[in-house]
Formats: C-alpha cells, sequence, structure tokens
C-alpha cells in the first residue's frame, strides 16, 4: 500500500518486511519498517492515513491509528489484522483513535495515551535479526527479560541501557513467579501485583516507593510477589462469595505470622478496600479457562494501566519524583 499518481492509494504490501516483536510500540514498529524500505517515517504513514503531528523519536512518543488506519498498516506488513493487534498493543480496539471522518487518521502525540515506552531486549531483538533499538509499550516503566535477565526502563540514556540481573537471580525468579499469577488470573491478577506494591508503600512498612530510584522496581518485586500470593488466598475466596468475617480476620492473623506485622497492618487497611461480597455462595466449580473477574472495588484492570492507577489503597504509591529514570 503505496501512494501512486495523483496520490491515490494501492492496496499492496511493502517490499521488505520486519518481524514483529511482542509488546513494541507502533511507533518504534512503524519506524524500523520504514526504514527497512528505505523510506522516511512520515511517507510510509502517508500510506496509512492522514495525521496532524510530525513523525518523532519513538522512545519518545507512541504511534496510533483508526480501525481504518490499522486495517491500512496490516495491509502495508501483508499480515492480517490479527498478527497486527497481537504483538502491537497500541493496535487494539481499546486504543484506537475515533474513526475519520474523511478517512483513516493516526496521531502522534508527544507523551502516550497510556503506559510507558521502555526498552526492550536487545538479545531478544538480536535474535529475531533486528540490530537497532526496539522500543516497548508497558503499563509500567520497566521490563523485566526472563529469558536474558536483564531489567530495562524507560530511561533514554543509551550508556547504561539495560541492568544485568545476573548478581540478582530472585530477581528473575520474582518475575517468573509474578507472570504465572497473572497467567492463572489474568485481570485480577494484575489487580493483585498493584494493590502487593501498594501495601509496600503504607508507611508503616518503611520501604521505598516506585519512581523514587531506577532499582526499587528490582528490590520490591520478590516482596511484592509474596504479598499478592498472600492476597489471592483470600481475594479468590471473596470474588467467589465464600469469605466470612471470621475467613478475613484468621487471614490477616496468618500473614502477620508469615510477613511481619508491618506488612499484616497495612494488609489489615488493603483488606478494608475488600469488602465482603453480597449475594449467594459460589458452589460451582467454573468451566476450565474461565477466570475470575474482578470486583468491587477495582471494576475494570486497563490493559495499558499503572500500579498507580490499578491499586485501591488511598495512600501515595508512587514518589513524586521528576524523571527518576534519566
Amino acid at each position: 500500500m503505496l501512494l501512486g499518481v495523483g496520490g491515490a492509494v494501492q492496496e499492496r504490501s511493502l517490499p521488505l518486511q520486519v518481524r514483529f516483536v511482542p509488546r513494541e510500540s507502533t511507533g518504534s514498529y512503524v519506524t524500523r519498517l520504514a526504514a527497512r524500505n528505505g523510506l522516511a517515517v512520515n511517507r510510509l504513514l502517508d500510506s496509512v492515513g492522514r495525521g496532524k503531528s510530525k513523525a518523532v523519536d519513538p522512545r519518545y512518543a507512541e504511534l496510533y491509528v483508526d480501525r481504518a488506519g490499522r486495517a491500512r498498516l496490516a495491509a502495508l506488513t501483508g499480515r492480517p489484522v490479527e498478527d497486527l493487534t497481537r504483538a502491537l498493543v497500541s493496535t487494539r480496539d481499546e486504543q484506537l483513535l475515533p474513526d475519520g471522518r474523511s478517512g483513516p487518521v493516526w496521531a502522534w502525540p508527544w507523551q502516550p495515551r497510556g503506559g510507558y515506552l521502555v526498552r526492550g531486549c536487545a538479545l531478544c531483538a538480536a535474535g529475531r535479526g533486528i540490530e537497532g533499538p526496539v522500543w516497548l509499550i508497558c503499563p509500567d516503566p520497566w521490563y523485566i527479560c526472563v529469558r536474558h535477565g536483564r531489567f530495562s526502563d524507560n530511561s533514554r540514556d543509551d550508556r547504561v541501557p539495560f541492568i544485568d540481573l545476573a548478581p540478582g537471580p530472585h530477581v528473575v525468579e520474582a518475575e517468573r513467579r509474578r507472570l504465572k499469577l497473572v497467567r492463572l488470573l489474568g485481570p485480577v491478577g494484575r489487580m493483585l501485583m498493584a494493590d502487593a506494591f501498594g501495601v509496600l508503600a503504607h508507611p508503616a512498612v518503611n520501604r521505598p516507593c516506585l519512581g523514587s530510584g531506577r532499582t526499587v522496581p528490582l528490590r520490591l518485586l520478590a516482596a511484592a510477589v509474596e504479598v499478592a500470593c498472600a492476597m489471592a488466598r483470600i481475594e479468590r475466596g471473596r470474588l467467589e462469595r465464600r469469605v466470612s468475617e471470621g475467613d478475613y480476620a484468621r487471614w490477616r492473623g496468618q500473614v502477620s505470622k508469615e510477613l511481619g506485622w508491618k506488612i499484616g497492618h497495612a494488609l489489615a487497611a488493603w483488606s478494608q478496600q475488600h469488602p465482603i461480597l453480597p449475594g449467594e455462595r459460589s458452589v460451582r466449580s467454573r468451566p476450565r479457562g474461565v477466570r475470575l473477574g474482578p470486583a468491587v472495588p477495582h471494576e475494570q484492570v486497563g490493559e495499558m494501566a499503572s500500579i498507580d492507577e490499578i491499586t485501591c489503597v488511598p495512600w501515595e504509591v508512587m514518589a513524586t519524583v521528576a524523571r527518576p529514570y534519566g
């Protein structure tokens, strides 16, 4: 799909393609695709639709399209829309721009509409034949590659593009446990992890807050996973409406013994935000593959919602530090 004579759009894919990287930002992908074909990014975007903003460095901004623009971008890649949305989070339905009144549109705002632009693992990229940097779009401002044991974030400093986790294998193991929890519980797993970081931010716990330094996520992750797993024991029962006040009291006593009174105190405050749900107790087992959905106080958990947007705790979770990641 390229502009032909008189600006007419020709429905065909570009002659040279680049491989998808899971969770890559659309801006990063389009930049790589344009370079592979010897095109300026704006020239390629002329084939996607109309846009008001200039193409910018994908490390600073994300590219968004409407439904028709997504179809054109998919045609450029020679792949079905389903492949595009599977790899590029920002092309999924909830991230689409409103449909243009006079044809496909795109926008490249200076700030992502949700999530953070995070440097991808260079070793994963190299395994796909990619030499230059790849930028992911993530709900939170960091990413841990469990395959290569690397931590990266939304720092634009090329001098230290990642942190090698070989000296801290417990962090990689904690990330594996987090991924498993989210895989099993879906949005509820993401909610529990956000609330776990929220619990660790309670004044009584006396831990550093997310956003106060680059390595803070590494220092908190293992504890946050432990807290989230402890939460899951009571939350799953609450969502199935089989938890009583006595169950809550016994659970609070147990987690205080397991995790210490400081975290136990914070978890007691957290549990007040998660009241016993009215309704009949669930007695039927769920069909395989059907997950529990979140409930009050978590009505929805957006795919690009960050920890501080998801968590229900009433105290501050993120430190207000300007550009903590450089």
